[in-house]
């Protein structure tokens, strides 16, 4: 295991705890909105202080991208890409589908990336051609090929658009015949399609802190990531099918004529 992805498993171990020390099931009054009334809390801000604060003392010479900062821009060629409490509103009103999301990025190349689940204390993480793990062991994606027998993780995002895009796919699909869940957090969708645990993931609206490092844990946990058209998922798309790659193109039948 090389030096860096050593280290993101540590803070992102270190994340969790702080997290949970944080959380309250019964919800949080600490509540502050941002664009889209999408919310932010002090939990946010302190683990992406941490977060930023580690990284900075291990590789002072990389760029920062994070959710709740602005980009620190260093001479090196690699970048962090941090969500320090991806699934925010969940968090806030006592739910337990979040996640931290931490990724490695040398010229738009993903070298690493970690995604912590702290009311399960689980790591997951993956490393470029080097497989997928969650507290170590091997994982992968499921071998459904029936998507009557598939279960579906959906989300909309918080913006106009991305919700305007769903309202037009679900007039698609036949919610008679499928099983799907909305857990609002990126990185808990995409770590259940790398663990098999979900077949495919449609998210809508995201941003490159929230889906890099599950985009890096779902292929190389044998799956396959595109854009809604079927074009492989690039940093600057905003939208994203993750599936086993056996449903793939089932789904793309509903997404490919959705802007």
């Amino acid at each position: 295991m090389n030096p860096e992805l050593k280290t993101a498993i540590q803070i992102t171990q270190a994340v969790n705890k702080l997290l949970m020390n944080k959380f309250k099931r019964s919800g949080n009054n600490n509540i502050k909105f941002k664009k889209h009334a999408e919310i932010v809390t002090d939990a946010d801000l302190s683990a992406n202080k941490y977060i930023t604060n580690k990284l900075l003392k291990y590789f002072p010479d990389y760029d920062i991208v994070s959710e709740e900062a602005k980009k620190i821009d260093n001479p090196g060629t690699k970048t962090w890409y941090i969500d320090p409490l991806d699934g925010t509103t969940n968090f806030a009103y006592g739910f337990l589908e979040f996640a931290t999301c931490l990724s490695l990025q040398n010229k738009k190349e993903t070298l690493l990336g970690t995604i912590g689940l702290p009311p399960t204390q689980e790591i997951y993480y993956a490393e470029k051609n080097k497989g997928a793990w969650c507290n170590g062991k091997k994982i992968k994606v499921s071998t459904t090929n029936n998507l009557e027998n598939s279960m579906f993780l959906l989300c909309t995002g918080h913006s106009p658009l991305g919700k305007n895009r769903y309202q037009k796919l679900l007039q698609k699909l036949d919610i008679t015949k499928l099983r799907f869940r909305f857990f609002a957090a990126a990185g808990v969708e995409l770590s259940a399609v790398a663990s098999g645990k979900a077949d495919a993931a449609i998210l809508s609206k995201i941003h490159p802190w929230d889906v890099l490092s599950g985009v890096l844990l779902v292929r190389e946990a044998g799956g396959k990531v595109t854009n809604w058209q079927g074009k492989e998922w690039q940093i600057t798309d905003d939208n994203l099918i993750a599936s086993n790659g056996k449903l793939h193109n089932k789904i793309l039948k509903f997404t490919k004529d959705i802007k």
